[in-house]
């Protein structure tokens, strides 16, 4: 699509006049809008869409003039969407459009930029001006054309709202804020009953700032939880505390690499840490390009800095405060793809001063269509533990140990969980009916 054209498509309005929602195979014969004899039936359509904004239900009661289909093996076109957050807090939108059956080999790809005051119903029109764009292209081929109509908006700020939204080349001078985004959030949780109760708190703040060059971020966050317990003869409290702060500044060496420094500062009741400390220069390498991150990454990091560790009580190392050089690396490969997604890192760590003081970790997450409405869950992970420095000398009671109020020794921790989903049925999905969503069954019988 040119630049020219999609200019134009940015503030259009498409629209099927006095359609209804398709039946399936119910078009006559017609010709398309370049005089070939147009397809009998709609084009079909599997949306591949898990993003924020990303709102089915509402795109297919707005486009009513394809049939959306469940599975990607019945589809003609197969739209995978990805996001990625831009310097002013928006989200910038990658819509890939991939031919399939009649559609084969074509494919192209559509994006949207969404301001970070977008309200959830802006973000989801945007995402559907965009998504209507692409369609078209295919719908042209079809009967459906010759009751397309593209219409000017009203209003042409639109499509300067469009441009405006893109991700920034450098400093608006008309930015007072000069590309800094703030965001705070506090949250409290209470629940109880005559025998117990558990209240937890928690707040944020962060600070980041982003640029082609520059990716700026300092966060900070907190949270104290308290549960009690009444059991027979006594009472039982449990107390723990966490905080943490976060700083990142990375520079981009080029396409593919980057460099910068992380720090952290923490203190964690659990951990036995009044005081945790890590600061050091980091260099990132990609295999991929970064402008191809939403679809597939695979990067290698590698930090080494400095620890120092201020403990709440003596350690099993009988050290109370301690510095130390650590050095880190890690391997992430994260893909997008029409047959599923892939998410794993490998990371490992060790202290210089002692190499035998180590941590090593494997983390993976699988989402895969394998074959027609049949799909495999699959996340966990396994972490071979050799660096505990922090646990403090002496038994843990047994209070301790079940209301989890401090870390235990361990030479490993693991998790996992795996699924399987397997749909079968009618291939359409054009239909939404909303009643009754909000309820949770039971009482009300309605006809």
């Amino acid at each position: 699509m040119s630049s020219s054209l999609l200019s134009v498509l940015l503030f259009a309005l498409i629209s099927v006049p006095g359609a209804d929602p398709p039946v399936p195979g119910s078009l006559g014969g017609a010709t398309s809008a370049n005089g070939i004899e147009a397809r009998d039936e709609p084009v079909r359509v599997f949306l591949d869409c898990q993003t924020v904004g990303c709102d089915f239900d509402f795109f297919r009661t707005e486009v009513t003039w394809v049939d959306w289909v469940r599975d990607r093996q019945d589809a003609d076109v197969h739209v995978l969407v990805t996001s990625q957050p831009t310097g002013g807090g928006g989200r910038l939108y990658d819509m890939s459009f991939e031919g399939r059956r009649t559609y084969g080999g074509e494919g192209f790809t559509l994006t949207h930029a969404s301001r970070s005051d977008d309200t959830p119903d802006a973000r989801r029109r945007g995402i559907l001006r965009t998504l209507s764009f692409g369609l078209v292209r295919f719908a042209s081929e079809t009967s459906v054309a010759e009751r397309l109509e593209v219409r000017l908006a009203d209003r042409p700020e639109e499509a300067e709202r469009e441009a405006a939204d893109a991700p920034p080349s450098g400093t608006p001078e008309d930015d007072p804020w000069n590309l800094w985004v703030f965001s705070t959030s506090a949250r409290a949780f209470l629940n109880g009953e005559s025998s117990s109760s558990v209240q937890n708190y928690n707040g944020s703040i962060s600070a980041t700032r982003t640029t082609v060059d520059w990716r700026i971020r300092f966060s900070a966050s907190g949270s104290y939880g308290e549960s009690r317990f009444e059991l027979p003869g006594r009472t039982v409290r449990s107390i723990t505390r966490s905080y943490n702060g976060t700083g990142l500044v990375v520079r981009s060496l080029g396409d593919r690499t980057s460099g910068g420094v992380r720090a952290s500062l923490r203190s964690s009741t659990f951990q036995n840490q009044d005081l945790a400390l890590e600061i050091g220069p980091a260099v990132e390498l990609s295999l991929f390009p970064y402008d191809e991150s939403t679809r597939r990454a695979l990067t290698l990091e590698y930090w080494t800095g400095l620890n120092h560790f201020d403990y709440t009580e003596e350690t099993i190392f009988e050290k109370e405060q301690e510095s130390l050089v650590q050095h880190r690396a890690t391997l992430s490969l994260n893909l997008r793809q029409p047959w599923g997604t892939v998410n794993t890192s490998l990371s490992g760590s060790q202290y210089l001063h002692d190499t035998s003081l180590n941590q090593l970790r494997l983390g993976t997450g699988l989402n895969l269509r394998l074959f027609r409405g049949f799909s495999l869950n699959v996340n966990g992970s396994y972490s071979r533990v050799r660096d505990q420095l922090n646990l403090p000398r002496g038994d843990a009671t047994d209070d301790e140990i079940l209301l989890r109020q401090r870390q235990l020794a361990t030479d490993y921790r693991y998790f996992t969980s795996f699924g399987i989903t397997y749909t079968f049925g009618s291939i359409y999905s054009n239909i939404v009916n909303p009643r009754m969503q909000g309820s949770s069954g039971g009482g009300i019988v309605m006809f």
